[in-house]
This record gives structure tokens, C-alpha cells and sequence, in this order.
């Protein structure tokens, strides 16, 4: 992800206010493959991560006025992205048919067994993070998969800089026990 200082992201917000469509297109590149990156992590679906992305940012510039120059951007562009796949999985859970169910067991039965080792550790670990409970999944998202520290952690977050290194101590150690099979 490419970072940006926070000048140049506050001339970015700064136009983005006043819809200039140049300064949305740079944070749009600056920002859409960390977004797309989370929401793969978070949904376990990559068509639906692209559109949870595109919708991301449709929402950010739609509501551009009320972003805070002071605040973290940043932040509010995840935490939509996060309510967007929040209620995307809410809505995919309650809509789950049988036919998934046969186009799982034609897919094993052309595979080989390492092939499906693989897929059950990736399996296994997808349902591992998800477990987690959702602070803690949130903060070991960010962390591992999105580069963010800490402190960013904690200000995207809105809890403190402690309650975020908590978090990560509990999401390795539940991580570590829930995939103890597969670390031997």
C-alpha cells in the first residue's frame, strides 16, 4: 500500500470536499487496494470484495462533507468498508442454498490431496479469524493484513493503544490453539 504524509492527504481531503474529481481519483489509488485487501480478508469472496470496494468509496465521496480534515480519513474510509462487509455477510449467511453444497464436492473431486491440505488450512484459518470475537478480528485484520500500527489501530478504532495490544495478544493466542493441527 503506498503511503501518503499527512499533507498531501489533507490537500486530498481538502479537494475531495469540493469535488474535485482529480483529488478523489489520487486517494482512490492511494487507498483502493489496502480497502480491497481488508474486504477480501473480511468477506472470503473476491467479487464481492470488488464491489464492497467500489461501494466503499461511492459512500466516501457521497458523504465527503462530512469528513473532519483533522480527523483520520483514513479511519472513516475503513470503518465504512468494515459496515459494508459487516452487513454483506449478514445478508450472504441468511440466503445460503444447496447448490453451493454440490459445487463444493464437484471442486474436491478434482483435486489433489495437497491441493486440499491447502485449501482445508486456508479453510480452517479463514474460520479461525472469523471466530475471533469482533474487536479482536478487526484489530488482527488491520494489523496483518492492512499494515496498519497500532496507534493506527487505535485511532481507526476508537479504543486505546492497551485495549488494541490486548486484542492482538488474544487473536495470535486463539489463532495458535485453533490451528495447533496444522502448525505440527
Amino acid at each position: 500500500m503506498y503511503k501518503v504524509d499527512d499533507k498531501k492527504l489533507a490537500e486530498l481531503i481538502t479537494g475531495i470536499k469540493g469535488k474535485n474529481h482529480e483529488a478523489f481519483r489520487e486517494f482512490f489509488m492511494i487507498f483502493q487496494p489496502g480497502i480491497f485487501h481488508y474486504l477480501i480478508r473480511l468477506t472470503c469472496d473476491k467479487s464481492l470484495a470488488q464491489d464492497l470496494t467500489q461501494e466503499t468509496f461511492l459512500k466516501f465521496w457521497i458523504c465527503s462533507e462530512k469528513i473532519d480534515i483533522n480527523s483520520s480519513p483514513k479511519a472513516y474510509l475503513y470503518k465504512i468498508a468494515r459496515n459494508l462487509a459487516l452487513n454483506s455477510i449478514r445478508q450472504k449467511h441468511s440466503t445460503i442454498s444447496y447448490d453451493e453444497d454440490e459445487s463444493l464436492l464437484i471442486y474436491f473431486s478434482r483435486r489433489s490431496e495437497a491441493e486440499i491440505d491447502s485449501l482445508f488450512f486456508v479453510d480452517d484459518y479463514q474460520k479461525a479469524v472469523n471466530s475471533l470475537p469482533e474487536r479482536c478480528k478487526t484489530v488482527f485484520l488491520l494489523s496483518r493484513f492492512n499494515g496498519f500500527d497500532y496507534s493506527e489501530i487505535a485511532e481507526t478504532m476508537e479504543i486505546s493503544l492497551q485495549t488494541v495490544k490486548n486484542q492482538m495478544n488474544k487473536a495470535l493466542s486463539v489463532l495458535r490453539k485453533r490451528l495447533q493441527s496444522h502448525l505440527n
